[in-house]
Formats: C-alpha cells, sequence, structure tokens
C-alpha cells in the first residue's frame, strides 16, 4: 500500500479548468489573438509562465509575457473571489477516507500560491492537507516531474510510495515522470484530456472514496 497521495487542485479538487479556459481566452482576446477553447485546452496544468511562453511564441502575440501573466493573474484571482467554488462531487469524502487512516495529503498544483491559498480557504479543507506545492517553485512546471518530486520530498516520501490524482495530460505525464503511480480522473468539464498513461482511470472519485484497495 502507498502512504501518500498528491492532488492536483484545478479539475480535481475544484472543477475549475472551464474558468480558466476563459480567462486565458479572454486574455489572448484582449492581447489581439483569438482562439477557441480546443487551442487552450492543451495547456491544461502546465506551469504559468511556461504556458503563456508557448502561446505568445505560437500565435506571435506581441503583449510582453510579463503584461500577459500579469493579466492572466489578476483576472483569474478576481474571478475565483467572486465564484462560489465547490468542491468536485466525492472529493471530500475521498479526503476524510485518506485522514482517517493515517494517509498522507500533498496539493501539487501549477496555480500560484496565492490561488491555492484562495481555494483551500474557500472549500475550507485545509486541515486535510499536509503540504501545498505550487508548480511556481518548481524549476520546471508539469509535464516536467519536478513538482511532485518536491511534493514527496515535502511528505519525506519516497516517489514510489506516493500516489498522484490528476485530471490533465500533461499533469499525468508529469507524475508519471516522477515515477508515481497516477490516478486519472476523466473529469467532462477538463476538455479533450489524453489521460490513457495513468496506472487507472475513474469517471467520479465515488469509485475511490469507499475504501483505499487501491492505494
Amino acid at each position: 500500500m502507498r502512504h501518500n497521495v498528491i492532488f492536483d487542485m484545478d479539475g480535481v479538487l475544484i472543477d475549475s479548468q472551464p474558468l480558466h479556459f476563459k480567462i486565458d481566452l479572454e486574455v489572448l482576446r484582449i492581447s489581439g489573438a483569438t482562439l477557441t477553447q480546443a487551442d487552450v485546452e492543451r495547456f491544461a496544468g502546465a506551469a504559468n509562465r511556461e504556458r503563456w511562453l508557448e502561446l505568445k511564441r505560437i500565435y506571435n502575440i506581441k503583449t510582453s509575457i510579463d503584461d500577459l501573466i500579469k493579466r492572466h493573474v489578476e483576472t483569474v484571482m478576481k474571478l475565483f473571489r467572486e465564484s462560489d467554488i465547490q468542491p468536485t462531487v466525492g472529493i471530500i469524502k475521498l479526503l476524510e477516507l485518506l485522514k482517517s487512516n493515517n494517509i498522507k495529503t500533498a496539493v501539487a498544483s501549477s496555480s500560484s500560491q496565492d490561488l491555492i491559498d484562495l481555494v483551500i480557504s474557500k472549500l475550507k479543507i485545509a486541515s486535510f492537507f499536509d503540504e501545498l506545492i505550487t508548480g511556481e517553485d518548481a524549476p520546471m512546471g508539469k509535464p516536467a516531474p519536478d513538482v511532485f518530486l518536491m511534493s514527496a520530498k515535502k511528505l519525506r516520501a519516497e516517489p514510489s510510495d506516493c500516489v498522484v490524482i490528476e485530471d490533465s495530460a500533461n499533469g499525468v505525464l508529469a507524475a508519471k515522470r516522477a515515477g508515481m503511480y497516477c490516478v486519472g480522473y476523466k473529469n467532462p468539464t477538463s476538455g479533450n484530456q489524453d489521460i490513457s498513461l495513468a496506472d487507472m482511470v475513474i469517471d467520479s472519485f465515488n469509485e475511490i472514496n469507499i475504501d483505499i484497495h487501491w492505494l
């Protein structure tokens, strides 16, 4: 049995990917690039700076990278503060199950520390997590394994003793590159994500929040 579970935040703890897609498209529009949701879906889970550097390069956006990121962060924080954030169905019961079995947990997200803190606070789930890790502190963002390896180090665990729960192609690839077991959550609101590399794929957290046999 593995004794550590690492959660992605967006699309796992909360169904927030549609909001992120909407924000990305608005920032791109203001910056002179008209894209579709399908164009930005493949960047789900990627680190903020790396995502915007790639979008700027591909679509020849003239706005500076710092201005793109500043505009994006300000919009994200505003909309998340105003939104009625709710946990993904079944996630609270899963967190309770893990805590009752003394399984250590962490959040490893590509989102900023401010956004992670805001979401965890609004959901009132801070007590369930031993560590909160942002990809902004990692040398490279997902799909690189850095943020998950940092999480294992913070949890004082070997990668092989960790399970990652992810909803994005970039996140699943990062987990596997880190040498960790990965549960892929097929979230219908996360767009077209290839999570076939995951060791286990679920359609609902109700599939794994009854007992811990899957660990």
